[in-house]
């Protein structure tokens, strides 16, 4: 009898009644999907303004895009460097992981660059360069299973510089489809949104994965982490995949190569975005003397567990919120050069304050500051990135801009690392101090506003 209901069971829900059923409820979810993108109305709309179906829609996919990307990177980035201390590694090791994610990282953009000119569309280079390094994921949560001691130590360094090579391979036709996805009137407020929903979903996501840590303990809480990371990831993939391409990518479009020295000539020719170059490098290169080691200072000197750090992180994370609401409007009503040099200042004290600091609730003000401040400078300067560069060679430009920054994220932590292991944190904070309050200075005295207010709403904004 068994057997008979199993098998009566198996053709009731093989029968073409069920089978329709499930499809009429398919088709019900994307008849509904297709009526929220209809309605859906981006930031920064004036009323009455109108936006066809396929713009609205791609702004609606890029905008899930970002969302699912931070769910997935709040997962795995406040928790790689504890990943690598919970293997075993020293604080040089952790060092060493964010001179080699880098280094490969800063190799890609000058390659992505040119992918990106021959490409057919940059959306489908956007999208090969992510899932490649989303399944590095994959790899990363399986090390502690097929290896062991400093070969696994090695083996996690080396995965997460690959993922960071592949995503940054991507990042120059990110860059330039972005600019084509979003009309320039809209680009402040989509941005902030944008950024809000992503720093919310990391505000959720950041606690959540340091209580499965604790949870499952380690390296298995890492490994739930990493695995749930993998699955937002390949969401946002998907939404990324649904964007419409936009008419002026609708085809190839080749472009000769420039030598060295007329490429040299182009960046000259752009002075603003030379000097957004030459400052926020100094201000990266004062960030990553001491990014790396803040968690191990927090984790070894501090006690801190991976919780607990994850709850700071959140700190961070609740006030740029507030920054992004705060600062998509002021960069509309006061331009790009403004933001930058007011938060740049508040930027370069985090550092310093960092040596007042001798007990967990000290870092909480800290976070506080820097998360309103981060938002307001990541804002303005990817909207300047935008502004100061020319539409036909966005993707060139922006991969000399990464290139750029990106040395700072070899140099920096290689150099706080002979500071960390000869001096200790505190000398990596002073030097930090010293690098961005110079950056600061010059940001105030050498930048001015791009070659147009690129994110001025449109005439009867609210």
């Amino acid at each position: 009898m068994d057997a008979s209901s199993t098998g009566a069971e198996r053709l009731l829900f093989a029968s073409p009644g069920h089978s329709v059923g499930r499809l009429a409820r398919f088709g019900a979810a994307r008849s509904w999907v297709r009526r929220y993108e209809r309605r859906w109305r981006p930031p920064g709309l004036a009323p009455g303004q109108r936006l066809e179906d396929p713009e609205r829609r791609g702004m609606l996919m890029f905008w899930l895009d970002g969302l699912f990307a931070n769910i997935s990177e709040s997962f795995v980035g406040p928790y790689l460097s504890l990943y690598l201390l919970a293997l075993g590694a020293t604080g040089g090791q952790v060092g060493l992981l964010s001179a080699a994610t880098g280094l490969l990282g800063t190799l890609m953009f000058l390659p992505g660059a040119r992918l990106a000119e021959r490409s057919p569309n940059y959306r489908g280079l956007v999208v090969a360069t992510s899932l490649v390094a989303r399944s590095m994921l994959l790899f990363l949560l399986l090390v502690p299973w097929v290896l062991g001691g400093q070969v696994a130590i090695a083996a996690v360094i080396l995965l997460a510089a690959l993922r960071t090579a592949a995503s940054q391979l991507g990042v120059p036709a990110w860059t330039a489809l972005s600019a084509l996805i979003v009309r320039p009137s809209l680009r402040g407020r989509y941005f902030a949104s944008r950024t809000f929903a992503m720093s919310l979903a990391a505000l959720v996501v950041v606690p959540l994965a340091g209580r499965l840590i604790n949870a499952f303990g380690a390296p298995r809480g890492y490994q739930v982490s990493f695995g749930l990371a993998l699955a937002a990831g390949l969401v946002s993939s998907l939404a990324y995949s649904r964007i419409p391409l936009p008419r002026a990518q609708a085809a190839p479009a080749t472009r000769p190569r420039l030598p060295l020295g007329e490429l040299v000539a182009a960046v000259r020719r752009q002075p603003a975005f030379l000097r957004l170059c030459l400052t926020t490098m100094l201000l990266n290169l004062g960030v990553q003397v001491v990014a790396p080691y803040f968690n191990v200072y927090m984790a070894r000197s501090m006690g801190m567990t991976a919780g607990l750090i994850g709850l700071m992180t959140t700190v961070s994370t609740t006030f740029d919120l507030v920054g992004q609401r705060f600062f998509g409007p002021f960069v509309d009503r006061h331009g790009l050069r403004r933001t930058i040099a007011l938060t740049s200042p508040l930027i370069a004290c985090l550092p310093f304050a960092w040596l007042f600091v001798r007990a967990p609730w000290h870092i909480v003000p800290i976070n506080v500051v820097g998360g309103f401040a981060w938002a307001g400078y990541n804002l303005a300067v990817f909207n300047y990135l935008l502004a100061s560069t020319p539409d036909d060679r966005r993707p060139l430009y922006s991969a000399i801009y990464n290139t750029l920054n990106g040395l700072t994220t070899v140099v920096g932590p290689l150099v706080g690392a002979l500071l960390f292991d000869a001096w200790g944190f505190s000398v990596c904070l002073v030097a930090s101090f010293i690098g961005r309050g110079v950056a600061a200075v010059l940001i105030i005295l050498l930048l001015g506003e791009a070659g147009y207010r690129a994110v001025r709403p449109a005439k009867g904004a609210a």
